[in-house]
């Protein structure tokens, strides 16, 4: 039986393909993109995936529209840079090279809104960075250690997210006071349709660390 598979994100299209042969996983993925458990991004890498594999096909007369913007590669966000000052360590650092930050919300639990990635107003700050484990996230880890050695005995610091554009401008800086991690993990990321932060298609070892802060202030320069 074929059936139209009907796209509608960040680009639309229409192709004919055989119900049969879609693997499980893509209709999975198109259930969690719908339900917000995945990124948009992550559903797209899916059907990117069926495209290179052949397992649709794309009528010749069929047009691909990307979804149009006036903003460049330079004029919108692409990377973060994290600056951590104090307390965590006996000296400030910076790290350039976590993939993802995200804002968490402990009131909004249960409800629509928690399906976004945001700030709660009024909540108590929390959000948690992501990456691929490096040579250059070394003070972090050594004041993870501490935190999980000392705990209680060590002083809050504060944590800076600056979102940069392509020319390495700052677009707004994520300013976070009296911060402390509360949890941290290295774990293997092996479903290869997910995006990869390496871009590459293959399994990739990441971790993440959660952090609780007493406040938040959103400056843009």
């Amino acid at each position: 039986m074929t059936i139209i598979l009907v796209v509608a994100t960040a680009f639309s299209i229409s192709v004919l393909a055989e119900s049969s042969s879609i693997p499980e996983w893509v209709k999975n993925n198109a259930k969690w993109w719908s339900e917000g458990s995945i990124s948009e991004g992550e559903y797209l890498k899916s059907l990117e995936y069926l495209i290179t594999k052949e397992i649709i096909n794309i009528p010749e007369q069929i047009e691909v529209t990307a979804a149009k913007t006036a903003l460049s590669d330079d004029e919108r966000a692409q990377f973060f840079v994290v600056h951590f000052s104090d307390g965590l360590i006996e000296k400030p650092f910076t790290v350039h090279t976590f993939s993802k930050f995200e804002s968490t919300s402990s009131q909004a639990k249960g409800t629509e809104i928690y399906k976004f990635p945001m700030y709660y107003f009024k909540d108590k700050p929390e959000f948690f960075l992501e990456g691929l484990p490096s040579v250059d996230k070394k003070d972090l880890y050594r004041g993870i250690d501490r935190w999980m050695t000392s705990g209680t005995t060590l002083s809050p610091f504060d944590v800076d997210i600056d979102v940069i554009s392509g020319d390495d401008t700052v677009i707004q800086t994520w300013s976070y006071t009296k911060c402390q991690p509360t949890a941290y993990g290295t774990y293997l990321q092996d479903v290869i349709n997910f995006y990869q932060y390496s871009e590459q298609e293959t399994s990739e070892i990441r971790d993440r660390v959660a952090f609780s802060c007493t406040s938040v202030l959103l400056e843009v320069p």
